[in-house]
């Protein structure tokens, strides 16, 4: 009877085995390098299938209705690539997107220029480096609505920009009241200038960060052999920074040519239509003539432009570290 009491116990146990080597055996598969090399790359689909696939399909399905805000969407009615042709036909579209490009073009090369040559003045160890480190990023942290706040007041004829400027405005013989926010051409600049000053810090952060990852070793090597600082910089330093160059002119034109604040808050896409971004257009498509499929539409269509000029500097980035490499190597 002892016998026959211990075999359910062995057969337990038996079975107790069986299932710790299945778990086993999917721990043992789930450590597998090929199918944990795979577990990151399933997380980050779920999660783009959840947050961005659906919606993204849902924008694309509203680009193809007839539908506004102003009617149920019950009575939305399919009418296929309508909206992406009116869109495409738009020449409002059209100069809006321009102007972006003209503002996003101009502020990041701005940007780069000023950022670069900061991060060259702060590279070096000097009294109070942290102290002027801290006030270039002091811009970046600041609240975009802040920003154009303090530049409206700026920018007002009877401000302090103008009361600066009149002295110099004056000797040659201009007006010493530049109508910064109603002129055509005086509010696109003012409204790039107030990008740059926010927007410099995040380049000179980037070039900073360059700057710190830069071998020290052939920099002294250079000098022992005879190099002067300019030739160190143009053979050695610059030839090394040209993927961090990329990054910060692909994150950087990737926010620039969304730029909405300060079209919004210095001009509100005024005078005329003259500082109206292609963000501030979908806007007013949307929200202000209530065209919700023509603005999915116009969507889209920004979508496949950004993204091609967005790849294309990863691909240039990419060949910039493949030539250091090789290079290197």
């Amino acid at each position: 009877m002892a016998e026959a009491g211990a075999r359910p116990s062995g057969g337990a146990a038996g079975g107790a085995r069986i299932r710790a080597g299945r778990g086993g055996g999917l721990a043992a598969w789930l450590a597998q390098e090929r199918v944990f090399r795979l577990i990151p790359f399933v997380v980050v689909e779920a999660f783009f299938l959840l947050l961005l696939a659906v919606p993204f399909l849902l924008t694309l399905y509203i680009s193809l209705l007839k539908w506004r805000a102003n009617r149920p969407f019950e009575q939305a009615f399919f009418q296929g690539f309508d909206n992406y042709f009116d869109v495409l036909s738009d020449v409002e579209f059209w100069w809006a997107l321009a102007r972006t490009f003209y503002f996003a073009g101009v502020a990041v090369l701005l940007e780069l220029l000023i950022g670069f040559l900061l991060a060259m003045l702060c590279a070096q160890e000097f009294k109070g480096r942290r102290l002027y480190i801290t006030i270039f990023l002091v811009p970046m942290m600041v609240v975009p609505v802040v920003v154009g706040y303090n530049f409206s007041m700026i920018y007002i004829d009877s401000g302090p920009l103008n009361e600066v400027l009149a002295p110099v405005v004056q000797l040659f013989g201009g007006d010493p009241r530049i109508r910064w926010l109603s002129h055509p051409i005086a509010a696109q600049w003012a409204i790039i200038w107030a990008d740059v000053w926010q927007w410099t810090s995040l380049t000179f952060l980037i070039f900073l960060s360059g700057f710190s990852a830069l071998p020290p070793q052939l920099i002294r090597a250079a000098r022992i052999l005879g190099a002067g600082r300019w030739q160190i910089f143009w053979r050695v330093q610059l030839p090394l920074l040209k993927p961090v160059i990329v990054i910060a002119i692909v994150i950087r034109s990737m926010e620039a040519l969304k730029i909405f604040d300060q079209s919004v808050l210095l001009t509100f896409g005024g005078p005329g239509n003259s500082t109206q971004t292609v963000a501030f257009y979908l806007w007013r498509q949307v929200w202000q003539f209530n065209k919700f499929g023509f603005g999915a539409a116009a969507s889209i269509i920004l979508l496949v432009m950004f993204s091609a000029l967005i790849y294309y500097g990863i691909y240039l980035l990419v060949r910039e570290r493949a030539t250091l490499q090789r290079e290197g190597g």
